[in-house]
């Protein structure tokens, strides 16, 4: 039967092909849409269209730092979230901290594989706390840093923190109002059996995730 052998190995080489492909094209594509936002934000005079720009630029980097680790998944089907957050972490400090105040974001992780699906909801999710804690945590030119941290909680559960030294929550804070920000977090905390908190820690904010890991 070396033919049918030969038909299966010819469709697995296809297949692989296709994936790379389709791979390469979402990456493009989500480059083009991230210069397409940044072109607009560019173009408008509105400071609250622009912070809307903001979110949606780094929402979308989000999701293609979570695309670059997916495609690069070997470990059945796991990531290593410690570097993807560090990278995804990286990429906000670039866009979104301002360096005239020292602004930055300080990130103590450890190396600890999930699966592919609930390390791209941390990543949504880590996004979206630090990109609000470096829009309003502080006034605009004081310093301050944002501080992430990951680490192995009692061998079979991982906690997630983000927090700050700033204003401590206001109207503005995704863990004080029912905006989208909120409701994403919610979302995908519900998506992957997590547990979250807010708390308001006078100075500052702190977000903490709880998630208890396969065993």
């Amino acid at each position: 039967m070396p033919v049918f052998h030969a038909s299966h190995a010819s469709e697995d080489l296809d297949a692989a092909t296709l994936a790379h492909e389709s791979d390469h094209h979402i990456a493009n594509n989500l480059q083009l849409l991230m210069a397409i936002i940044s072109a607009e934000k560019r173009d408008t005079t509105d400071t609250g269209a622009a912070a809307a720009f903001d979110r949606l630029l780094a929402r979308t980097g989000a999701i293609a730092t979570a695309h670059r680790h997916l495609t690069r998944v070997t470990k059945a089907d796991t990531i290593e979230i410690g570097g993807y957050l560090g990278e995804l972490t990286r990429q906000i400090e670039l866009g979104c901290c301002d360096e005239l105040v020292a602004r930055q974001i300080q990130l103590n992780a450890d190396a600890i594989h999930v699966q592919a699906n609930v390390g791209a909801a941390l990543g949504l999710i880590t996004s979206e706390c630090v990109l609000n804690a470096c829009k309003y945590a502080y006034h605009p030119t004081q310093t301050g840093h944002i501080r992430v941290a990951l680490r192995r909680s009692g061998g079979q559960a991982l906690e997630l923190a983000v927090e700050d030294d700033g204003i401590g929550m206001t109207h503005n804070s995704i863990g004080s109002d029912s905006g989208f920000g909120s409701r994403l977090i919610g979302l995908l905390a519900e998506r992957i059996g997590a547990i979250t908190m807010w708390q308001d820690l006078h100075p500052g904010t702190r977000f903490t995730l709880a998630l208890r890991l396969p065993s």
